[in-house]
């Protein structure tokens, strides 16, 4: 079993309402003219933390089947 990046977030619906929360941040912050050192790093976290949301939510919806 995988450890999860986000603990406390089981809920499918939670976790679907995070990963939407994370994609709006990273779109946003794309659209600036350049991104400052610590933008950087908060899109770099913000992909992985989306990336483990999709994932879970992919375990989550298997489970369910």
């Amino acid at each position: 079993m995988r450890k999860s990046v986000l603990p406390g977030v089981e809920r499918l619906d939670t976790l679907v309402q995070k990963h939407r929360q994370w994609d709006e941040r990273i779109k946003e912050l794309g659209r600036h003219a350049y991104l400052t050192p610590a933008e950087q790093a908060e899109v770099r976290e913000l992909k992985k933390l989306k990336l483990a949301a999709k994932d879970r939510i992919s375990d989550l919806q298997f489970a369910s089947k």
